[in-house]
């Protein structure tokens, strides 16, 4: 029987961590897995929404060992509003990565959860995101795509490297290798979200990779004293600090989390919303409707409901703190142990008939609710809005190119290292002037 890592095997590879000066090297290629096992789950994972909609109706509430998975939009709802019982078991690695200081994705509701999330949106306010974010991100995705030939990697050359510009020129980061920058984040986020088992080679990493990006803060913060920047989320912070608002774990805290909450995750939410639009004639007929009209709202329509049919995971972590009775006075009821690994499957929910009409049906005209793409409760994406930003820039300047289309064969194929896209080549047409013409003197 598989044994999740919450919280025994956290707190033994936590005792029996050896120094940082004696670990590998980093290396993200250490993240890939080739056996037979991690393909039969890639392919499950690719598409499990036919397994969920068994299980939705035949047995809603999957339970082994000390792990439930539960299917029903009533029930995913209900666990994810009820955060004393059913809590984010981040915190303990989040904190210790941090070196003391928790981030808000792995605290509890509670006078410190409060104050710093306060802190978070002081500095990363959502109100400015539109005017700040939007041409950063514009400019790039434009100069990117602008010097882009048929053949190229929309995972590796714009999905990833993207959002690792908003962390320099709107966060306020000081970056020297936008792909390293990035591996460094994603094996955080590989501890924190894709690593329930607690493999050694995933904490290694993870390790070294925090220690990077505090590096990357640390010189940040220098560089902002030196500098006097102002009107930027880090340059907040440090004003904060400077104030004994905040100590530098709390800073540290905070750019990991959103760093590890933003880069990994989009380059997943855009990487596979990329290939349900280049797989649906539906999804694609939508975005490049919104394209030909210009309308920035359609097109976001068109990408959250890209993002319903294959979102970041099939659901987040949680962890029973107590017993806890869940579908109360329904057939499924059912009493959840304390010490119980849940998943509130939120890709399930966002198919369940019974909450969700014509589920199967691609419709960009869906009410809100119907969406559970950046979570549900109090820990709602807190960079919803800089994420949905940045994936609609890079769609638009990708599909701005002529007659896009997957590259022939296994290049146009999504593939992944670890639980996060790695490649997606793509052809398409290019403007007349772009071509070689024979020339007669």
């Amino acid at each position: 029987m598989i044994k999740l890592k919450y919280f025994d095997k956290v707190r033994a590879a936590q005792k029996s961590q050896r120094p940082l000066s004696e670990m590998p090297p980093f290396d993200i290629e250490r993240l890939r897995t080739n056996g037979l096992a991690s393909r039969i789950v890639g392919f499950f994972f690719n598409d499990p929404r036919w397994a969920l909609a068994l299980l939705r109706r035949f047995k809603p509430n999957l339970g082994f060992g000390n792990f439930l998975l539960v299917t029903r939009n009533a029930d995913v709802r209900d666990i994810l509003e009820r955060g004393d019982e059913f809590e984010t078991p981040y915190g303990p690695e989040m904190a210790e990565l941090a070196r003391g200081s928790n981030f808000i994705l792995g605290m509890q509701d509670g006078a410190a959860y409060r104050q710093m999330k306060s802190s978070v949106l002081s500095a990363f306010p959502p109100a400015e995101v539109e005017a700040k974010v939007r041409p950063i991100a514009a400019r790039h995705s434009r100069d990117i795509m602008m010097a882009a030939s048929p053949g190229f990697d929309a995972i590796a050359g714009l999905l990833k490297i993207l959002p690792v510009h908003i962390c320099r020129d709107y966060f306020g980061l000081e970056i020297d290798d936008e792909s390293e920058f990035a591996d460094w984040a994603i094996a955080l986020s590989a501890l924190f979200f894709s690593d329930p088992t607690a493999k050694p080679v995933t904490r290694e990493l993870a390790v070294v990779g925090g220690d990077r990006l505090i590096k990357v803060i640390d010189r940040s913060i220098d560089a902002i004293r030196e500098k006097g920047q102002k009107d930027q989320p880090l340059a907040r912070l440090v004003a904060l600090l400077d104030q004994g608002r905040l100590s530098r774990p709390d800073i540290h805290s905070i750019m990991l989390g959103m760093i590890a909450g933003f880069v990994p995750t989009n380059v997943l939410a855009g990487g596979n919303c990329l290939d349900v639009i280049l797989s649906r004639p539906d999804a694609r007929q939508a975005i490049d409707a919104a394209l030909a009209e210009n309308d920035t709202a359609k097109l976001d329509r068109a990408i959250m409901e890209a993002m319903r049919f294959k979102p970041i995971w099939v659901g987040p972590w949680r962890y029973a703190s107590r017993d806890a009775t869940i579908a109360r006075g329904t057939r499924r009821e059912r009493l959840v142990k304390a010490g119980t690994v849940v998943m509130p499957a939120t890709l399930s929910a966002m198919f369940d008939p019974d909450a969700v009409q014509n589920p199967n049906d691609f419709d960009t005209t869906r009410p809100h609710r119907d969406y559970l793409v950046f979570g549900h409760g109090i820990h709602l994406c807190i960079g919803a809005e800089i994420a949905r930003i940045q994936i609609g820039e890079s769609l638009r300047a990708l599909f701005g190119k002529e007659k896009l289309r997957r590259a022939s064969g296994r290049a146009g194929r999504l593939s992944n290292i670890g639980a996060y896209p790695e490649s997606l080549k793509v052809d398409f047409e290019q403007p007349a002037f772009c071509h070689t013409v024979d020339q007669s003197m």
